[in-house]
């Protein structure tokens, strides 16, 4: 036949999907893959770590002996585009990792990663907080995207690695997470909805310099939260603790860095030490966040 009467081509335009228990399982197994072996990797200088979960990001790089070089931030979590290229330049052939922070697309990720393909980067995209941003425009101009599933929807674990090459990296017993049984616009849409709902009240009172907002436009982004950062530490941890105590969700990423990320990383560490986020998900309703904000201007 030269044309069939009906499609059966299984492997055309098929995701290259891997399945984990977490995204720090996929990522280790990409790290382990041959032609990654022996490489380098670029890394963003703000990672967090705890004493409950560890390093999402870090421990598959020390866990597989992978050498790392450290790149640099702007306070708004974007990346400084001449750190990124000079590191680049000198670390042709190697692998970079790109962390779309909180749900939100580094301002210049398309001339970084033309950037990295210029000098032969394998190129890794983190979208642990980004899988809306991928789901509405799915394109892969990466070689492979690491997603977790748990802190987005209501997952209790799961990992998912999504390769542009079709050779297969080595997966674990878990073959499948059913994420379309979500309505993933819907919920994408909400998480927007709450975050202009959260801004607004903000810039009701926006008076108050001890709030900094860390992105005041989504432009097509989809939040995982709503990142603020206080005027020190002391504000933000008194913030963090009161509000989990009254029953508002608050969390803190990430206010431990590896200490591989030293004092010399002054706005990383400085970002690290006041940030918090206010949760914007999908089972957030509008009166919640208002009680929210009010009790978090009545503490400061």
């Amino acid at each position: 036949m030269i044309i069939d009467k009906k499609q059966n081509n299984k492997q055309n335009y098929l995701f290259n999907w891997t399945y984990y228990d977490s995204a720090r399982q996929g990522l280790k197994q990409v790290l382990l893959c041959e032609n990654l072996r022996g490489k380098k990797i670029l890394l963003p200088a703000y990672i967090g770590y705890s004493t409950n979960e560890g390093s999402g990001v870090f421990d598959p790089v020390i866990e597989t002996n992978t050498e790392y070089i450290f790149y640099r931030l702007k306070k708004s979590l974007n990346i400084k585009i001449e750190d990124i290229k000079n590191k680049i330049k000198a670390n042709k052939n190697n692998i970079i990792l790109i962390i779309h922070y909180f749900g939100f697309v580094d301002n210049n990720l398309e001339l970084i990663k033309q950037y990295a393909r210029k000098y032969n980067m394998i190129i890794i995209e983190d979208f642990a907080h980004a899988l809306f941003n991928f789901h509405l425009n799915p394109v892969i101009d990466f070689n492979y995207g690491i997603f977790s599933l748990h802190k987005l929807l209501p997952f209790y674990c799961g990992g998912m690695v999504l390769s542009k090459s079709k050779k297969k990296i080595k997966s674990t017993d878990i073959s499948y997470y059913n994420i379309s049984s979500y309505d993933l616009i819907s919920i994408a849409s909400k998480r927007i909805r709450n975050y202009h709902f959260l801004l607004s009240l903000i810039k009701e009172r926006f008076k108050n310099k001890n709030i900094i907002i860390l992105r005041k436009h989504l432009k097509n982004n989809i939040p995982q939260s709503f990142p603020i950062l206080l005027s020190n530490r002391d504000i933000r941890d008194k913030l963090y603790f009161q509000l989990n105590k009254d029953g508002y969700g608050v969390t803190s990423l990430y206010h431990t860095l590896i200490s591989e990320i030293d004092d010399q990383f002054l706005v990383e560490n400085t970002i690290s030490s006041t940030i918090l986020n206010l949760p914007i998900h999908q089972d957030v309703g509008k009166a919640s966040i208002r009680q929210m904000i009010d009790r978090l201007f009545s503490i400061i």
